[in-house]
Formats: C-alpha cells, structure tokens, sequence
C-alpha cells in the first residue's frame, strides 16, 4: 500500500470510531435536562430545592400588590365618581 491509501484508511477508521462516539452518555443527557420539567426524569433529580424562609419569602413579596403583607395598600373606598368612570361606555351601568 502505498502512503496515500494508508492515510485514507487511519482516516475513515477514525471516522468511524467517532461516529460510534455521537451517542450521549447518560452524565451528559442528565446535564443537559437537569432543569426541564418535561424531562422523564426530572422527579427523581434532586435539584437542591428546600423551603424559603421567612425572610426569603418577605423579599420576593415586596412591591407585590396581591401580597396578604402588602404595607402601602391603598384603603380607601371608591368615591361614585370613581366608579362613573370606570362605568363609561358600558351599556349595562345602571344610570
């Protein structure tokens, strides 16, 4: 054989040999799903998740108007203007 046909030889062995490498292993499909709730086995992943605390909790509900500890709630009753206002343009208000 001559040198060309022996590196066409070594190169389509080693082709070959990284074809049969394209399959995943299981370390990399769990990687690349470990945060996909649509993964079969996202269940059984730990993900390291535990409880808020307190005060945890109190800093996400901060500024959030539906908040059951919301301080700056508005506690006013609506004034029939208001509510003239927000009826305007509807064919049911009661006139």
């Amino acid at each position: 054989m001559d040198g060309a046909r022996i590196l066409a030889a070594l190169s389509i062995a080693a082709g070959t040999a990284a074809a049969a490498r394209a399959e995943p292993t299981n370390a990399e499909i769990a990687a690349l799903e470990s945060g996909n709730p649509h993964s079969v086995d996202f269940a059984l992943r730990d993900v390291g998740s535990r409880p808020l605390t307190k005060d945890e909790f109190d800093t996400l509900e901060i500024g959030n108007p539906h908040s059951v500890d919301y301080k700056s709630r508005p506690s006013h009753a609506a004034t029939n203007e208001e509510i003239r206002s927000l009826e305007t343009g509807n064919p049911d208000a009661v006139k």
